[in-house]
């Protein structure tokens, strides 16, 4: 993280995209260190809904799926994370027939954790950016191989 970011968030109180990109890249290797292979590929987006399931009874963890999945979309939908809104920290992303669309992925890992399938995360990544398909998605077995 860049010193001027650090001064502007401890100032502000608010995290900035370098903070976000910390965080899911902790997350991934402590995953990893677990046994669960996680990257920042797009065809692990087909994996989030097993992740925020399996961890919802771990509070610690939400917010850390979600500054992932966030990376996930920047890196792969040319996406940027931008400041908070009323519902948490965006990442927008510029969709061909759309134009710029504004996602929420920590928003969506509690609500997923909190409220089950019915908050799928996939189906909103569907709806918004066409992928991954809702009818296709992997898990994870418990030792961390994809299923």
């Amino acid at each position: 993280m860049s010193f001027v970011s650090t001064i502007f968030r401890n100032l502000l109180g608010k995290p900035v995209a370098a903070d976000f990109r910390d965080s899911a890249e902790h997350f991934v290797s402590v995953l990893r260190e677990h046994g669960i292979g996680l990257s920042f590929g797009r065809d692990d987006l087909r994996y989030v809904d097993d992740l925020a399931e399996r961890l919802a009874k771990h509070n610690e963890y939400r917010d850390a799926l979600g500054c992932w999945l966030g990376e996930v979309l920047v890196r792969n939908f040319a996406g940027e994370w931008v400041p908070g809104h009323a519902l948490g920290p965006a990442v927008r992303v510029m969709t061909a027939d759309r134009g710029a669309r504004h996602l929420f992925p920590l928003g969506w890992v509690y609500r997923r954790a909190d409220r089950g399938e019915g908050e799928s995360i996939a189906v909103k990544l569907h709806r918004e950016l066409g992928y991954p398909d809702p009818e296709h998605l992997g898990r994870f077995t418990d030792t961390g191989e994809r299923a």
